[in-house]
């Protein structure tokens, strides 16, 4: 399951190749089509046309065109165009490409000139592939254009139309048959039902999914639409059916061997609490390999084999995980995800809306204390909701990407979508601690301690682990070079950068020259030293989307700076309450004995605020920065 969902992205590949051929009527008509008014677009689609045949013999074709115009050098990414071959289920009929660059001059590419490629990197070996082309002479101007026919057997009677894109869309078609006797059902995602003539929806000028930072996902905006073939006396595909399905194609992966009995016994020998050791186990001992060979892409490998080569993709080590757990009498399900919040739409149930598949194990309410990945469910009582291949994630958690999001809870001969839960604020903690002091000459030396968990110690692990020593502490030097003019690092050290159960922490020393400054008389001191923590102000009024946070989270910051016995205070920054939509944040300055301490909680509540919330979020985030600016003032 890991990566054929994902895998229909197609990754752009050079090519240098080009025959000159009349160009079809049909790319003609298009190309007279105008570029809507004022668009700022690279590119614009003026057509994509795409007629789909089903057959009662479960067979569908797909015939679809494709017409591009390149409107800046920066479009040339919108120059490729390709098919995606899923294995033995799908076979090419045929493949074309023309372009007319703005001189005139047209070139064609035939299915002999299409590049072959695996549609992932992350899959060891798979006979998924890719045919793409990337066409030559492509400028300013250009036109280009596909054109492709392929038969396959589908899974499940079923396909979608994908027509809102992240560039214009003049003109997009589909054309849909099925045979006597059948009917269909459609599903319409983020666009008004549009109603046929004759088996042919339209849709014209459809705006661009707006480029705008921290906006959600583009597939949880894009306009589509799914279509349900039935057989007569059929009901569209449910939720239930799908689960249903991928329980029998799992059913027979999860028999035991003496060997993988005898590891389980091992690992829970001595009191080991089963769960977690079980899962740490399938998570971290276990290495993520996708080997996808035809059903191979949803359906996974027998659990004996996974032990004994202890390596899989993520439906492997669930399956691992399941068999290892129900030795110890826990009956652990599948649930498939998607890893890009929002892809699920439960409107419309099918196989293609996700891309992941994680475990739900059955726990007590004694052993769901203190864990944050428990569901409570009406039949199966608490599930622990756990990623056997997130090796940044501790066991009771789930990744940030999964919260709030959706996933299908595989049953016994059934399924449902279930909502994956968010975790509170202080799941995802940075506790920075400093002690300093200031020279009289205005230099800030001293140490600080970072310690991190959850989400937030996720992240710093997987930009710290793949690094070598010295790389890592050179990351810690650029961040702390944003927050200082002049200053140098020493005695950076690293714990527990990758035991995902246990907090990280990040401790060094400072020397800041020259970081209080003296004006006309008066010693200026920042007492916020190091963080930044207000969230980008954008545009609200042209703004069309929500504003995506990095997740729900908790920042404490306690700093101590000792001044020299002489400084005498004459103001401190005032104390600060803010509370904005998706964000808390309070600060508060004190000096006593001698030492300037500075305390502040900056809080996350959200993934999302809402495009009404954003002006107030802005008005927070000026007021944050400025805080952060903020001097005391010392005779």
């Amino acid at each position: 399951m890991s990566g054929r969902a994902a895998a229909v992205a197609l990754y752009l590949l050079a090519f240098a190749g080009s025959a000159s051929a009349a160009t079809p009527p049909w790319v003609r008509e298009a190309m007279a089509r105008p570029v809507p008014a004022g668009t700022t677009a690279d590119a614009v689609v003026l057509l994509d046309d795409t007629a789909v045949s089903f057959f009662s013999d479960g067979q569908m074709t797909t015939f679809h065109r494709r017409v591009v115009k390149i409107l800046t050098s920066a479009g040339r990414e919108h120059a490729a165009g390709g098919v995606f071959l899923d294995g033995e289920r799908t076979k090419l009929v045929s493949m074309k490409a023309w372009s007319i660059d703005a001189k005139g001059n047209e070139y064609e590419l035939r299915q002999r000139d299409a590049i072959e490629a695996t549609p992932a990197d992350f899959m060891l070996y798979t006979d998924a592939k890719v045919k793409i082309f990337d066409m030559p002479a492509v400028e300013p101007g250009t036109v280009v254009a596909f054109e492709s026919e392929r038969r396959e057997r589908p899974y499940q009677p079923q396909t979608s139309w994908d027509f809102q894109e992240t560039i214009p869309v003049v003109e997009a078609r589909f054309q849909l048959s099925w045979p006597a006797g059948w009917s269909y059902d459609a599903r319409w995602v983020n666009h008004p039902p549009v109603e046929p003539a004759n088996s042919v929806w339209i849709v014209r000028n459809v705006p661009a999914i707006a480029d705008e930072s921290h906006r959600p996902a583009a597939v949880s905006l894009a306009g589509r639409a799914g279509f349900n073939l039935l057989a007569p006396n059929a009901k569209p595909l449910s939720w239930s059916d799908i689960g249903r399905w991928y329980g029998d194609l799992a059913a027979t992966r999860t028999a035991p061997t003496p060997p993988l009995q005898t590891k389980v016994r091992e690992l829970t020998a001595n009191g080991a609490d089963p769960l977690r050791t079980l899962a740490r186990f399938a998570q971290r001992d276990v290495r993520y390999v996708a080997v996808e060979i035809g059903i191979g892409g949803y359906q996974p490998h027998a659990a004996a084999d996974i032990f004994k080569n202890r390596f899989g993709d993520c439906k492997d080590k669930a399956t691992l995980l399941r068999t290892m757990l129900r030795e110890t009498g826990v009956d652990a399900r599948y649930v498939l995800v998607h890893t890009t919040r929002g892809a699920t739409e439960a409107t419309f149930p099918t196989l293609g809306a996700f891309n992941h598949v994680i475990s739900a194990i059955p726990v007590t309410a004694e052993q769901a204390k203190g864990l944050r990945a428990v569901v409570d469910h009406p039949k199966l009582g608490k599930l622990l909701l756990f990623d056997p291949t997130s090796t940044l994630t501790p066991f009771g958690e789930l990744p940030s990407y999964l919260q709030a999001s959706r996933g299908l809870l595989v049953m016994d001969g059934g399924g449902e979508l279930i909502d994956l839960p968010v975790h509170a604020p202080d799941a995802n903690q940075l506790r920075r601690t400093a002690k300093l002091q200031l020279d009289t000459s205005g230099t800030l030396t001293g140490t600080v301690e970072e310690v991190r968990s959850g989400s937030v110690a996720a992240g710093m692990r997987g930009m710290l682990q793949p690094l070598p020593v010295a790389e890592r502490v050179r990351s810690i030097e650029t961040m702390l070079a944003s927050h200082f003019g002049s200053y140098s690092a020493a005695d950076i050290t690293f714990e527990h950068i990758d035991d995902p159960e246990r907090d990280l922490v990040i401790r060094y020393s400072i020397t800041a020259r020259s970081y209080a400054k003296n004006v006309a008389g008066m010693l200026l001191v920042r007492p916020r030293v190091i963080g930044q923590k207000g969230e980008t102000i954008v545009d609200a009024d042209k703004r069309t989307y929500p504003y995506v946070t990095d997740g729900p989270s908790l920042h404490v910051d306690d700093t101590e700076i000792r001044l020299p016995e002489a400084a005498t205070l004459d103001e401190l920054p005032a104390k600060i309450e803010i509370q904005a939509p998706a964000v808390k944040y309070s600060s508060a300055a004190t000096f006593e004995g001698g030492v300037l301490r500075y305390k502040r909680r900056y809080e996350v509540t959200a993934f999302e605020v809402a495009k009404a919330g954003l002006a107030e979020l802005n008005r927070a985030s000026s007021k944050i920065a400025a805080d952060e600016r903020a001097s005391a003032v010392f005779k």
